[in-house]
């Protein structure tokens, strides 16, 4: 069997082995997002975020239990040793199953869902205000959109023109509790997006190369950004895709060897 030559499933198999490893949830969260952690990381200054430099890009996760993705993204770009990756969820270490802030080059801490998107508009304020050129790129999941706070948080920065914001949306339309859009349907998302005056895209959550092009298009606008990307919880384990179970659930041995293969496969 050929091994494929594809950096994605290699994060993802990154993911597999710490979630594996340590008994962790939140598996097929941290599955749908990789691309488009993948491209904004791809898309920002790393040698200012790995100075603190006061003028860096900022990402906020706020999808917060996506984790085990950004802390794997952190490891690939050199801002997380493979010793701490290691002990993502075990007792004593900083890398808890939700971004916590104590964690380097982590800047905020997302445990609680729906507060993300709020923070990170304070941030696109503060480096406007100081009349910087980096920008702020906050991952959300669609379930959390169901909170108020998200669309007064999109308004004022529809209203203060913070072009320098850019949100991805991991649209898997699955939360914790089931399908997000029977719960209280977002359709559609996109639409909302333009009519709270952002300048909104709406793409595959797991083409790289748009999600990436996009990011770059989206510098010239004078509004801030809202990327719709539809993706699948569970992407590249088959069993996995679209199945509920698994946001909570974590792989047995039986279950990490067939995932291992797919992933690895040749397809």
């Amino acid at each position: 069997m050929k091994k494929k030559n594809n950096n994605t499933n290699m994060i993802r198999k990154k993911i597999l082995d710490i979630v594996y490893n340590s008994q962790a949830s939140h598996i097929a969260s941290s599955f749908s997002v990789v691309e488009i952690l993948s491209s904004v990381y791809k898309s920002v200054d790393i040698k200012k975020i790995s100075d603190l430099d006061i003028d860096r890009d900022r990402v906020i996760l706020s999808k917060g239990h996506a984790a085990a993705a950004l802390y794997v993204i952190l490891n690939q770009h050199g801002l997380m040793s493979n010793n701490d990756l290691e002990t993502y969820h075990t007792n004593g270490s900083l890398l808890g199953g939700h971004a916590t802030h104590n964690v380097p080059y982590v800047e905020h801490s997302t445990g609680a869902l729906g507060h993300g998107l709020s923070v990170a508009t304070g941030i696109a304020i503060g480096l406007k205000s100081k009349n910087f050129n980096s920008r702020v790129f906050v991952i959300v999941g669609d379930g959390e959109l169901h909170e108020g706070s998200n669309w007064e948080a999109l308004m004022l920065a529809s209203h203060l023109n913070l072009n320098n914001l850019c949100i991805l949306v991991d649209n898997n339309r699955l939360s914790g509790i089931g399908n997000t859009y029977a719960c209280c349907s977002l359709e559609s998302l996109q639409q909302k997006f333009e009519a709270f005056g952002l300048k909104s895209f709406e793409i595959d959550g797991h083409d790289e190369n748009e999600i990436y092009e996009i990011i770059q298009k989206s510098k010239a606008t004078n509004q801030p950004i809202a990327i719709v990307c539809n993706t699948i919880k569970g992407k590249g384990v088959s069993f996995m895709e679209n199945n509920n179970v698994w946001h909570y659930r974590p792989p047995g041995t039986e279950e990490y060897q067939k995932a291992i293969l797919e992933l690895l496969e040749e397809k």
